[in-house]
């Protein structure tokens, strides 16, 4: 996949905007969308792409001071919402280092991790990790820890036996784990396991294992990082329909056997106006919190595709979609796709028409009308009928 960079300088990221919090958010200002959901014990994040120079990494953290820089209201909260979710697919190679999450900026860059089996090179990443905890002073949340996609050719066209994939499973999380042991909020074990109609994606760790491979890599990235959040991420699955019943299933069957899993990622990318309903939104993410699960919104983005809807349409429906969240107490956050439509987790991707925007900032870096509705919502709105 090819992506577009901004080209926008520096010097344009934190003087063009006032960065107070405004009791009413209007257009033309950044409002702190995380400290506004920081008073009720959420974060509010998003992805960024950039290249590999620090200078831009610096860019996009002027460009996204109210997500990783923005003053903690909610001392207990602050660690989490002092998350960088790193989108940071760092597979064995070619992975995608991708912040996202919370506070977070999402990072991707091209990184190989593991180009030969039992080398490994942490160079490329460690860029980012050090750059962003010294800056930031973030923890991650890493996606995906185990990916099932953009293997390398030693992994996918050799013969295994069952307990050497089981080996190379267990010795790649264990080693990425430990590597960043105590630097990392959540991982994203694994992501995007299951087909729209609920079967299972075709990938060489369920060609040999089965659904096993799930619990492999689970229980070897707790034994790794014994105090990191462990999530699955699925998209697709944030109402009911077969491919969550499918996710839900598995779920249970983790928690049921004592398989450590601590939350559910719902990535979130929807079309409006067919936006998921929210009616089934709820009674589906409830069944999760029934099993203990946190879940969080992980890659929100709501598209308006080749002119179908409008602006204050899409700001209804990223209203309506983040009501769920803030209506669950297991929902630990919301994390956008992009700043802009340049810069998102989705890169130039032009599911559902080839002309589409989905982001809360146009391409100057100024907030659209669903960035006010948002702050406005998260300034007013209270949770079980009280601010919490």
């Amino acid at each position: 996949m090819v992506h577009r960079l901004s080209s926008i300088r520096l010097a344009l990221g934190l003087a063009a905007f006032p960065v107070a919090i405004n009791a009413i958010c209007t257009s033309g200002v950044l409002c702190e969308l995380n400290t506004r959901a920081g008073v009720h014990q959420r974060f509010w994040g998003t992805c960024v792409q950039h290249n590999v120079t620090i200078s831009n990494i610096a860019q996009y953290v002027a460009l996204a001071v109210e997500y990783v820089l923005a003053p903690s209201r909610s001392l207990e909260w602050s660690h989490q919402r002092k998350v960088l979710k790193w989108y940071l697919t760092i597979a064995f190679t070619g992975a995608y280092l991708t912040t996202g999450r919370t506070p977070y900026p999402c990072i991707e860059q091209q990184s190989t991790i593991q180009p030969a089996q039992g080398a490994f090179d942490f160079s490329t990443p460690d860029i980012f990790v050090k750059w962003w905890q010294r800056n930031a002073k973030s923890r991650l949340w890493i996606h995906t820890l185990l990916p099932t996609t953009g293997l390398p050719t030693w992994v996918t066209n050799s013969a295994w036996t069952k307990s050497q994939m089981i080996s190379i499973i267990q010795d790649y999380v264990t080693t990425v784990a430990t590597y960043y042991q105590g630097r990392v909020y959540a991982w994203d074990v694994v992501s995007e396991i299951f087909n729209d109609n609920g079967t299972w994606r075709d990938n060489v760790f369920y060609n040999y294992l089965g659904s096993d491979f799930v619990e492999i890599a689970l229980w070897a990235a707790r034994a790794a990082d014994p105090n990191a959040k462990l999530y699955i991420e699925e998209y697709g699955a944030e109402d009911l329909n077969v491919k969550s019943d499918a996710l839900y299933y598995l779920a249970q069957t983790l928690k049921n056997n004592g398989v450590p899993l601590d939350g559910i990622g719902f990535e979130g990318h929807a079309i409006t106006p067919t936006i998921p309903p929210p009616a089934g939104i709820m009674p589906n993410t409830q069944r999760f919190e029934a099993l203990d699960l946190d879940w969080a919104y992980t890659q929100i983005g709501v598209r308006i595709v080749n002119g179908s809807s409008s602006p204050g349409r899409q700001a209804e429906d990223y209203h309506a979609m983040l009501i769920s969240c803030m209506n669950s107490r297991r929902c630990v956050g919301v994390l956008t796709s992009g700043i802009t439509d340049l810069t998102t987790i989705e890169g130039m991707g032009i599911w559902g028409g080839p002309q589409w925007t989905e982001t809360l900032f146009d391409a100057y870096y100024v907030p659209v009308i669903g960035y006010n509705v948002i702050a406005n919502y998260l300034s007013t709105v209270t949770v079980d009928g009280a601010y919490i």
